[in-house]
């Protein structure tokens, strides 16, 4: 596996497969104006809404040119980032 290549994890896994500390949870953004998708933590938050790190445009909350696709975990000991499963949807 090569070292930017992310591990999946269910939806309900709170810890890290790799060294078992507590993960942190971002939407994943996509940016439809420039095509950059990545995490939201990537992104400056401003009192607007964001700035996009690949275009420096600003992104307003309700901007329908950015959509949330999914979500990323990220450890805060060891780095390592994940791409999370989407889960069935419960009503």
């Amino acid at each position: 596996m090569s070292e930017d290549t992310k591990l999946q994890i269910s939806v309900d896994q709170t810890m890290c497969p790799v060294c078992q500390n507590r993960l942190a949870f971002d939407p994943i953004l996509h940016h439809m104006i420039c095509a950059y998708v990545g995490p939201s933590s990537d992104f400056v938050e401003t009192t607007d809404g964001y700035i996009c790190p690949k275009c420096r445009r600003g992104i307003a909350s309700s901007d329908p040119a950015c959509e949330i696709v999914g979500t990323s975990a990220r450890c805060g000991a060891c780095g390592k980032e994940m791409i999370v499963s989407p889960g069935a949807s419960g009503a």
